[in-house]
This record gives structure tokens, C-alpha cells and sequence, in this order.
């Protein structure tokens, strides 16, 4: 044998065929339609239905050993791979998917359950019209013989439901690639609005969420590579101003008609700039670790009342010719958390050497220790020398300043607040702004944890 035609017949035997289905469902039929005749005759006479059966005896058996022998194969079939049997055919795909699924969502599962309630109740009224009243006397052939052109409508009434229904699925699919199609195209702002079944407007609201998700992802990658951009200028920038000023001092230095008070005041400049530098690569190199997630918190039981104190002694100092004082109030004499110290030092280092630095000259900086629902809030507030033009947001962002100008005398590196909210981050906590008048107002939000 033909080895192509010994592979035909080998994938014939290992597949399902939409003929193997057809031969079934009409060997079926036939053998129903004859036992209809048998009830119909037996009614009358019973020896001469037991004559039709002899005399139909072989034609029987044949469709019989036809109906079994493609229902054997199907069954094996479907045995040797239940979950995916081989079909050869889209109509049977296509049937095998509506039943295998049809009765998991309830969207489908009732309407599946009347579709073939329908089917058995329709084979069973036909069968009986069938076995009691003969093909001539049929109640469905009497009728359209009866009422024509009332039948005919009736069955054109039917075909242009069941069509209208088919062409209201594939329009919703059709509206549902066209809004994929315009979204594939960057085309984000118009929602898909469809009207039906539960399932198609839940099908267009879950395209909206996610076309609204994929809007917000392109949107932060814009300004995430905005902020890229501004982020290496900044650095740039505050990176090469005190490093421009000391090659310059080195080269006047090196100038040996310079008097020894210039080259004492010399070296006093380059020793701030470097410093300045040195502080600048630090929160840069913090910010790199925070930022990184690899960084853990080392939490010991502390007292941060006493370290915001502790803090603001420390600080306090720095700009003494400002004349700033503090001023701090607390529900309580002592708040004990498990925190990270070194960490949370840092952050409020950093509000205080802000409130120092951007505070109108002889004012007062409060600071509010608070317990609100199970968080610790505290807040610093202060008024503000220059004019806070700025959004709340905008404060969080790295080598972002109050005064909005890189050449401002108030030195700052511009990551003291980015840094104190990572911190708090870390900590489960979080960190609000807001502004009032010239009225500068900064809140540190922290669970108390016990």
C-alpha cells in the first residue's frame, strides 16, 4: 500500500472529521424516523410492523453497525486525549468549544441549557407527531400546507432573528478590534462604549481600564525621561559649579605673588567648595542606595521626640546670623517606635537644615508632634523668603529647589526632601506638602507599629 495513502488513513483514524458527525446524526435520524414508522404501524397491526422490521432487517442492522462504528471512534478519540482530541474540522472546534465551556460562566450557561432543552423538546414533539400521525397527517407539513404564506413568514421571521443575533456578536467583536486597532495606533483617549450582554460591556469596560493603564504608563515614561533629561543637567550643573571654582583657586594658588592672608582665604574657599562637593556625591550615592531597594532597616526602639530635639540642637547653629529659633510642641513627653536611627536622623536632617536655610530671617520654625489614629504625624512649618512657586509634587523630585534658581546663594544639592521621603517610605510612612500665603508646611505621616 501507497505509504501517503497508509498516512491518510493512519491521521483518518487519529482524528475527528465533520463527515464522521454527519454520518452519525443521519444514520440516526434514519433509525429514529423507522422506529416512528414501527410505532406508527405497530398502532394498527402489530404483525405487520414486526413484517416491516423483517423485511428493513438488514438495512437496520447496517445503520446500526454505522452509528456505533463512528460513535466507537470518536469515543476513542476523545479517550486517548481528553483535553485536546485531534479535530479536523472548525464547525466541530467550534461545538466542542461552545460545550466544553459553555457551562463554566453563567453569562452562557443558562442560555446553552435552554438551547439544548429546546433541541430535545422540539425532537421529541416531532417524534411523537410523527409516530401518531404519519407523514401525511404530520401537524408541521398540515400546517404549512394550511396557512403558506403564514409559514413562510414565520420562517423568514426566524432566519432574520437568528441573523440580526450572529451579526450583533461579530459587530461587537468588529467595534472591539477597531478601539484595539486605534489604541495599537496611540489613539488613547476615546473609551469603547458597546451595549448587549453583560459579558460585552464588562469585555469594552476591562479594554478601557487597561487602555487607561497603558495611557498612564506612556504618559510616566514621558516624564520619567523628562526628569532623565533634567536629572543629568542638574547634576551637570551642581556638580561643575564647585568644581570649576576649585581648579581656579588651585591655579591662583599656584601663583606664588599671591600674600600669605589671600592664600589662607584661598584655602578656606576651597576647603567649603570641596566640602560641598563631598556632600553633593553623598546624596547622590544615598539616594542611588535608597532608590536601589537593596538597602534594610536596622529598627531599634527610639525615642523621637528626643531625636527631633537632638536634631534641631545639632542644626540650630548653622545659620546663626539668620536668627531663626524653634519651637516644639508634643501631645507627649516621650513616643517610642521601632525605627531605623540613622535613617530617620537623616530625614529630619534634612527638614530642619531646609526649614533653616529657606526661612525669612528672625522667624520661628514650629514643629507639632502628633498622634492621630494610630500614626505618628509630625509637622514643621515655616515662612518662607522667597515666593513658593511651585506644585506640591514637584518638591519630591530630585534636584528639585524651593526657589526654582540653580544659581540661588542658598546652597543645596536639591535631594533633601526626595531623600526624607524615601526614608519615610521605608518606614511604611509617607510625606505630605502644603503651602499656605508665604507659609511653608511639611508632614511627616509614620504608623505606630506595636
Amino acid at each position: 500500500m501507497d505509504i501517503r495513502l497508509k498516512r491518510k488513513i493512519k491521521i483518518y483514524f487519529s482524528s475527528i472529521y465533520l463527515i464522521d458527525v454527519i454520518l452519525i446524526a443521519l444514520s440516526t435520524l434514519i433509525l429514529l424516523s423507522n422506529l416512528g414508522d414501527y410505532i406508527q404501524v405497530n398502532r394498527i397491526q402489530h404483525d405487520l410492523a414486526i413484517n416491516r422490521v423483517n423485511r428493513d432487517k438488514i438495512e437496520l442492522i447496517i445503520l446500526i453497525a454505522i452509528d456505533l462504528v463512528f460513535m466507537l471512534k470518536i469515543i476513542w478519540i476523545v479517550r486517548i486525549n481528553p483535553k485536546n482530541p485531534k479535530v479536523q474540522s472548525r464547525i466541530i472546534s467550534n461545538m466542542i468549544f461552545v460545550i466544553k465551556n459553555g457551562f463554566l460562566y453563567k453569562e452562557t450557561r443558562s442560555t446553552l441549557i435552554v438551547s439544548i432543552l429546546l433541541v430535545l423538546v422540539l425532537l421529541i414533539a416531532y417524534l411523537y407527531f410523527l409516530a401518531t400521525g404519519g407523514y401525511e397527517n404530520n401537524i408541521f407539513v398540515k400546517f404549512f400546507q394550511t396557512y403558506p404564506f403564514k409559514g413562510t413568514i414565520f420562517v423568514i421571521i426566524i432566519i432574520f432573528l437568528t441573523m440580526m443575533y450572529a451579526l450583533k456578536k461579530t459587530l461587537d467583536i468588529i467595534v472591539v478590534n477597531e478601539a484595539l486597532r486605534r489604541v495599537g495606533q496611540g489613539n488613547l483617549d476615546k473609551d469603547i462604549k458597546l451595549d448587549g450582554s453583560q459579558a460585552i460591556r464588562e469585555l469594552a469596560e476591562n479594554i478601557n481600564l487597561i487602555k487607561a493603564g497603558y495611557k498612564e504608563i506612556l504618559e510616566n515614561g514621558v516624564r520619567n525621561e523628562k526628569l532623565k533629561t533634567e536629572l543629568i543637567s542638574n547634576v551637570s550643573h551642581d556638580l561643575k559649579t564647585p568644581l570649576t571654582s576649585i581648579i581656579n583657586y588651585v591655579n591662583i594658588l599656584k601663583n606664588g605673588e599671591i600674600t600669605e592672608e589671600e592664600r589662607e582665604e584661598y584655602l578656606s574657599i576651597l576647603e567649603r567648595k570641596s566640602l560641598r562637593l563631598k556632600v553633593l556625591i553623598e546624596d547622590l550615592f544615598e539616594m542611588s542606595k535608597i532608590n536601589s531597594g537593596k538597602i534594610k532597616l536596622n529598627r531599634d526602639l527610639i525615642d523621637i521626640v528626643s531625636l527631633i530635639h537632638q536634631n534641631i540642637g545639632e542644626y540650630s547653629t548653622l545659620y546663626e546670623e539668620k536668627n531663626i529659633s524653634f519651637k516644639v510642641t508634643s501631645q507627649q513627653d516621650a513616643v517610642y517606635m521601632e525605627l531605623d536611627g540613622k535613617m530617620m536622623s537623616r530625614a529630619l536632617e534634612n527638614i530642619i537644615i531646609n526649614a533653616l536655610k529657606y526661612s525669612l530671617d528672625n522667624t520661628r520654625v514650629y514643629v507639632d508632634i502628633n498622634i492621630e489614629d494610630n500614626y505618628l504625624k509630625i509637622g514643621v512649618k515655616n515662612i518662607a523668603s522667597y515666593e513658593m512657586q511651585f506644585n506640591d509634587d514637584e518638591m519630591f523630585e530630585r534636584f528639585a529647589r524651593g526657589d526654582k534658581s540653580r544659581n540661588s546663594k542658598v546652597e543645596g544639592s536639591g535631594l533633601g526632601l526626595a531623600i526624607t521621603k524615601s526614608i519615610i517610605e521605608l518606614h511604611d510612612g509617607e510625606v505630605k506638602i502644603k503651602k499656605e500665603g508665604d507659609m511653608f508646611k511639611i508632614y511627616l505621616i509614620l504608623p505606630l507599629k506595636k
